[in-house]
């Protein structure tokens, strides 16, 4: 359902407010295609493409025809309702042909570890771990045009170390010019087909540490395999590009009661230092930000200034993921 939201009114001919994936994006999902990069509406029932999709049922007019529906009620000023607290609303004149430049590639759910905060983990009956195969459908989209060389291509998914193609699919995007790739895995299995693409500058690898000792690893992931993830780390971050940095990041998802501790983020800003590594990320996790949303206690705050301060003083880049970055600006 389409609201008008008089704040979105544009003041400027040829501008409107939308977003990028709105606009140029494509998800693939478990069963499913839609438009919206957000894991946290699983249904995506306002961005839905197609539902049931297997992979071979592909039709991008499908996309074009839905992506033609919001732009036409956004230059009214009007928003669905599951898109009006979006952080990615800008207003913008933008590109109305039609072609994909954001891509998130999420259609499975296999994994390695079991974090206590996944939601696949938490509601297993919503998901099938059977996956298509999506490899020909971006080649057709490359060679129609649709998938632009300079896309954001984002894997989030289960673990795409377990994925049958994913070995094909980054050496097909590595071989046909693709430079921005970002791949979140748990770190648990080395993948070797990462490294071309490290060394390159065109992929940026996320591993979800969580955490700075074994101790409190195994109990977010359930799993004890904290050890094994450090060494992986490092093993990446052995790759650097022509910028001597590594283009690896531990990620830290504060998820209080159990790792919100400056201690904790302490150790894990340690291990990163002795790993090497160039980037730090931190995020929060997703339930507990959505109920507490508007009572945030100082302790988080200053835990990811100091998480800021003490990345910045040994030269790492600290980023900011969706949840913590609306604590900020």
């Amino acid at each position: 359902m389409f609201i008008l939201n008089p704040n979105l009114i544009q003041k400027k001919e040829g501008f409107y407010y939308s977003c990028e994936w709105i606009e140029h994006g494509l998800v693939f999902y478990p069963s499913k295609l839609t438009m919206c990069c957000f894991c946290s509406d699983v249904k995506n029932s306002h961005t839905l493409i197609q539902d049931n999709f297997n992979g071979d049922n592909f039709d991008i007019e499908r996309l074009f025809t839905n992506r033609d529906i919001f732009r036409r009620f956004h230059k009214k000023a009007k928003i669905h309702v599951n898109c009006l607290n979006c952080p990615s609303l800008k207003l913008e004149a933008w590109d109305e042909r039609n072609y994909i430049d954001s891509l998130y590639i999420s259609h499975w759910t296999e994994c390695n570890s079991k974090c206590s905060y996944c939601y696949a983990n938490c509601h297993p009956e919503e998901f099938s771990n059977k996956h298509y195969k999506i490899l020909n459908i971006l080649k057709q989209l490359c060679t129609k045009g649709i998938l632009r060389r300079n896309s954001k291509i984002l894997f989030g998914g289960g673990e795409p170390a377990l994925l049958d193609e994913f070995n094909d699919i980054i050496t097909f995007l590595l071989d046909n010019g693709f430079q921005d790739i970002r791949v979140h895995s748990s770190g648990i299995k080395y993948i070797d087909c990462l490294e071309r693409g490290l060394k390159e500058n065109k992929i940026h690898l996320v591993i979800s540490v969580d955490s700075g000792s074994r101790e409190i690893y195994k109990k977010i992931k359930n799993v004890d395999c904290y050890n094994i993830v450090r060494e992986n780390i490092k093993k990446y971050a052995l790759n650097k590009n022509q910028n001597n940095e590594a283009n690896v990041s531990a990620k830290y998802i504060i998820i209080p009661g159990i790792n919100d501790s400056i201690d904790e983020i302490e150790k894990w800003i340690s291990e990163n230092i002795n790993a090497g590594l160039s980037y730090s990320v931190l995020d929060i996790e997703e339930n507990w930000y959505n109920e507490n949303k508007n009572n945030i206690p100082q302790k988080v705050y200053d835990i990811i200034e100091y998480s800021k301060s003490r990345s910045l003083e040994n030269g790492m880049h600290f980023e900011l993921y969706e949840r913590v970055k609306k604590l900020f600006y």
